[in-house]
């Protein structure tokens, strides 16, 4: 989790039609991932393990905290913006919050999403459980510039 890919590669696939750097969500991904588990292994019954991705502090490569917040830098305003992972009925479950989504098409980082929490599930030695997601806002104006 967390690897590194080509420009080439971010070219081919972080198009504007996908989100451009709205779906880019390395920046401290690796310890962020492990800090979920480490939080899960020790304290099971925890609701803190969540993997924020809104306001990556700059010592893991991000903008820095909310302060930092711009609306006009796109990746700095990530539609993902939480994912909390918890364990009920010996399953880890993950509900994510979205602030932003196409009403036309499936979250784009439904993949991503889906390899994190097998990757977190293995590590814990449990099941994946269920995956929901909030929804914040609908866009049904694919060109729509404002959503």
């Amino acid at each position: 989790m967390g690897w590194e890919y080509t420009p080439e590669e971010a070219a081919q696939w972080q198009l504007q039609e996908r989100g451009g750097d709205q779906g880019d969500y390395r920046a401290g991904i690796t310890r962020k991932i492990a800090n979920a588990i480490d939080c899960l292994r020790l304290e099971p019954l925890s609701k803190r393990a969540t993997i924020t991705f809104p306001f990556t502090g700059c010592e893991a490569g991000g903008a820095g905290g909310s302060e930092a917040n711009d609306w006009t830098v796109q990746g700095m305003n990530k539609c993902c913006r939480e994912l909390h992972l918890y364990l009920e009925d010996g399953k880890l479950k993950c509900t994510g919050i979205v602030r932003m989504q196409n009403a036309t098409i499936f979250v784009k980082n439904i993949h991503f999403f889906s390899t994190l929490l097998q990757h977190v599930a293995d590590a814990l030695g449990v099941e994946l459980g269920e995956y929901t997601h909030w929804i914040t806002n609908l866009c049904h104006d694919r060109s729509a510039t404002s959503c």
